[in-house]
């Protein structure tokens, strides 16, 4: 017969009294006890504790017996499952937000492509969520404590705000395949975040980089021409290209292919991590051909030391120093690109998406043919580079 509130009232101190099944209770005092397990594990005997009576009613004792019963069931040992939990306790105890973002940056360091992004990642996140998120265990943070960060900065710097929450959603994410988290992403916004943001909850607002009318184009560019720099020779193979300063800067001998006159671009360098030809034209051909007959160095555009690739600001600053009217920045000139090719001319659209090396719908990309894309954009290119030059101003080449 097992145990009842009745029998243990009247049980004898210092005796193990049986519940059945290894369940067992000692009394050290009137009313005053211990549960304990004994139980057979790879044919070892062993006993752990419950817990103190009657904090630990003989309800729940029997609770916590089948719980330890059926993890014997599946093999496992209760004595090192509480271990283990234990230990995930302590480490969830001591492990904060910024302890997780610090470890997403590092891991995800090597595959952006923008350098810039780690250090804007850890400012942004040091300055508003750390001091917020911090405060106590990664574990223990919840949706309130999100809003907290957010709420702030959300209606006087929504696009700051809007990035931070995005970061945030991530770095939980990461938490939660790494286990180190349970229970839904609290910075998630679609369903979640967007009811607590209800005047901003609709598309947010993108702020594009700013970009020189292309009309403007042949103008400026006369002028660069003029400029015998290496930061000069690199901002008009990025113009010429329609190409962004991290797959420029890095331009090595052995991805100019002159028979086939074509840039390969490695996958490291992308984007999309994927690799990506551009069709040469005429004039870019004859700008690389003269840059590599003046120097012998790994990259074509070198910094201040010859072994090294060009600055990522070079550019931007030369537009700062040197062209101060110009209001653009580097990244502004793939946007002057695309204007000019939809108002000047009739190529496809996609083509014009797959010379900016943009990622398309999945139909859409598997719809063509890459090196036949190669072919139907080396057209645009080479007309994008007589515009520039000023040889030509409304090219009409039609391409489905």
């Amino acid at each position: 017969m097992g145990l009842t509130n009745f029998k243990i009232k009247s049980a004898a101190i210092g005796k193990r009294h049986h519940d059945g099944g290894g369940l067992y209770l000692t009394l050290s005092a009137r009313c005053r006890g211990k549960w304990t397990i004994r139980y057979m594990i790879n044919r070892k005997a062993k006993e752990i504790g419950l817990g103190r009576y009657p904090e630990l009613s003989l309800a729940d004792a029997r609770k916590k017996h089948f719980e330890a019963r059926i993890l014997i069931a599946e093999g496992k040992d209760p004595l090192i499952e509480r271990r283990k939990a234990l230990a995930q306790t302590k480490r969830e105890a001591l492990t904060r937000f910024s302890d997780v973002a610090e470890s997403y940056i590092e891991e995800h360091r090597l595959k952006w492509t923008n350098k810039k992004h780690a250090h804007d990642w850890k400012s942004t996140l040091g300055r508003m969520a750390y001091p917020v998120l911090d405060q106590k265990p990664l574990a223990h943070l919840a949706t309130e404590d999100v809003i907290r960060v957010l709420k702030p900065i959300w209606y006087r710097k929504h696009e700051t705000a809007g990035k931070l929450q995005g970061r945030i959603k991530l770095i939980f994410g990461y938490a939660k395949a790494g286990k180190l988290y349970v229970g839904e992403n609290p910075a998630a916004w679609q369903d979640h975040l967007c009811h607590y943001f209800p005047v901003l909850s609709g598309p947010h607002h993108v702020k594009h980089h700013r970009s020189l009318h292309y009309g403007l184009l042949p103008g400026f560019f006369a002028q660069l021409v003029q400029l015998d720099t290496i930061g000069s020779k690199a901002l008009q193979y990025t113009i010429l290209t329609a190409a962004r300063t991290s797959e420029v800067r890095c331009v090595r001998r052995d991805e100019i292919d002159f028979k086939k006159m074509l840039w390969n671009v490695p996958a490291e360098r992308m984007k999309a991590r994927k690799p990506h030809k551009v069709p040469l034209s005429h004039q870019t051909a004859e700008l690389i051909d003269g840059i590599m007959a003046a120097h012998n160095y790994p990259f074509l555009f070198h910094g201040l030391n010859p072994e090294k690739p060009l600055s990522n600001m070079a550019m931007l600053s030369l537009l700062k120093k040197r062209y101060k009217d110009v209001n653009t920045t580097v990244h502004g000139f793939r946007s002057t690109f695309r204007t000019w090719a939809s108002d000047m001319t009739e190529y496809n659209d996609s083509i014009m998406e797959f010379a900016l090396a943009h990622q398309l719908d999945e139909k859409v990309e598997g719809a063509y043919n890459r090196t036949e894309l190669v072919e139907k954009r080396r057209p645009l290119m080479q007309d994008w580079a007589d515009y520039a030059y000023g040889h030509a101003t409304a090219p009409t080449a039609i391409v489905h």
